[in-house]
């Protein structure tokens, strides 16, 4: 940046350059449009016909244009602002979701405004905020999504909103997913191929759709194996919810042999109370989680677990998002499920690591 220069007279205003000189007078002047159309097919800030949208981006690859972020919001008169309100518990799977959404509102010069939940009632003070400050845009994790009260605001207030995880996908223009219940299914069976047959879980915060479909996959994969459902416990996808559940459960006689947590955090919170009870794990208990968040590696031993795309499924919010409020399609973003609906479903994969192994021998 320049240093500020003093001057007793006044300078004419700037042309907005890219970095390498080129204006977008010069990209209008290539695509034979109005700078307006230019600015407009750029940021978003209303509909662009498709073709000619285009034309302004093959001229803008072949001029070499990087538009200022910071100049382009000025001049629209907007922030380009996306509101994100969140209450999930699990601080590892909340710092996953907002490590992607910060990444994909970087890369499209946009700012992602926080807003905590802590109760229904508090997440539909921060959405009348946010929208009386003018953000009507609005990525929503679970279980947000899931609150039918704050989803009458957003309808009446015209609002765009992507959910992620939701309940009923249905209620929500787009939204963006994962099959927890095929997850766990496979995550069971793999318990059950290491020989395990008294297998406990601890269920997630009955407010998350993710919860019943989890337990629901678990549950179906005992019995296709015949097996009966292990010892279940109430957790609440924390740590302590993990840890104190798994107290719970190992205190039953005759004890599991393998614990499937349905989440990292809990997961965690079970090895924390096999550790305090004696047993060693993977020799005596197998622990499984669900997420594939930090902790799940950093723990000893590493939890095996079901890896989410977390981060991605933030990436494709916002740009889901963005293209929905543009009305058209990115050629530019436009990736990966994102292209195929408005409500892709990704898949998760199986991370094997040292809290499994094959299960005990029974005593003789």
């Amino acid at each position: 940046m320049s240093t500020p220069r003093t001057s007793l007279r006044p300078r004419a205003p700037r042309r907005r350059r890219g970095v390498q000189g080129v204006t977008i007078a010069d990209v209008a002047r290539r695509a034979g449009v109005s700078g307006m159309t230019v600015s407009r097919a750029l940021s978003g800030t209303a509909p662009v016909n498709a073709a000619t949208e285009e034309r302004v981006r093959q001229a803008v690859r072949a001029l070499g244009y990087r538009p200022n972020a910071a100049a382009r919001h000025l001049a629209s008169g907007s922030a380009h602002r996306l509101g994100f309100i969140y209450a999930n518990p699990s601080q590892a799977y909340l710092s996953e979701l907002l490590v992607g959404a910060l990444d994909a509102c970087a890369a499209h010069g946009r700012q992602l405004v926080l807003a905590r939940a802590s109760d229904p009632a508090r997440g539909r003070r921060e959405l009348r905020a946010l929208l009386a400050d003018g953000v009507d845009a609005f990525v929503l994790p679970p279980a947000v999504c899931d609150d039918s009260r704050l989803l009458a605001l957003l309808r009446r207030a015209a609002a765009r909103w992507v959910a992620l995880s939701p309940a009923e996908p249905a209620a929500h223009p787009a939204s963006i997913a994962v099959d927890d219940f095929a997850a766990a299914r496979a995550l069971t069976a793999y318990l059950i191929r290491l020989g395990h047959r008294r297998v406990g879980f601890i269920a997630g915060d009955p407010a998350y759709r993710a919860s019943a479909d989890r337990c629901a996959g678990y549950l179906h994969a005992l019995a296709d194996a015949g097996l009966a459902p292990g010892p279940m416990e109430q957790g609440l996808f924390s740590f302590q919810s993990g840890l104190d559940a798994a107290t719970r459960l190992l205190a039953r006689a005759p004890r599991c042999t393998a614990v499937f947590a349905s989440n990292d955090d809990m997961a965690a919170g079970a090895l924390a109370a096999a550790a305090r009870s004696g047993l060693v794990v993977p020799r005596e208990l197998s622990i499984v989680g669900f997420d594939d968040t930090p902790i799940a590696a950093t723990v000893s031993p590493a939890i095996t677990t079901m890896r989410q795309p977390i981060a991605e499924m933030a990436q494709t919010a916002v740009r889901l998002l963005l293209r929905r409020a543009r009305g058209a399609a990115d050629p530019q973003s436009a990736a990966g499920p994102e292209r195929a609906a408005a409500h892709p479903t990704f898949h998760c994969v199986l991370i094997e690591r040292g809290s499994c192994a094959r299960a005990p021998r029974p005593a003789p």
